[in-house]
């Protein structure tokens, strides 16, 4: 991950590392992925797993609880880019929509 590893790169199988870890129960290892990026809900395998699914499935409490933790910080953050990023409209081009000019 130090050289630059993708952190989400799936396997032939389409299992990622967080998959691995959070199946092995891994903490420490769901942790630092977890940090670079790697994406929880997004990615699944062959099977249709995601890594909260396999964590949840493996009795893994404790990387649920982080895996579900991140989640919400990765919506969070999500939600608060695409709220800066929407194109605001210049003044004539927003009195023209209140009119319905086209």
């Amino acid at each position: 991950l130090q050289r630059g590893a993708e952190v989400d790169l799936q396997d032939s199988k389409g299992g990622t590392p967080l998959m691995l870890a959070a199946t092995k129960g891994h903490e420490r290892v769901v942790e630092l992925l977890l940090q670079r990026g790697a994406e929880i809900n997004k990615l699944k395998n062959g099977n249709g797993e995601t890594a909260l699914m396999l964590a949840v499935i493996n009795g893994h409490e404790r990387v649920v609880e982080l895996l579900i933790r991140s989640a919400g910080q990765q919506r969070r953050h999500s939600a608060d880019a695409r709220r800066h990023q929407r194109p605001r409209a210049s003044g004539r081009a927003a009195a023209s929509a209140r009119r319905g000019d086209q």
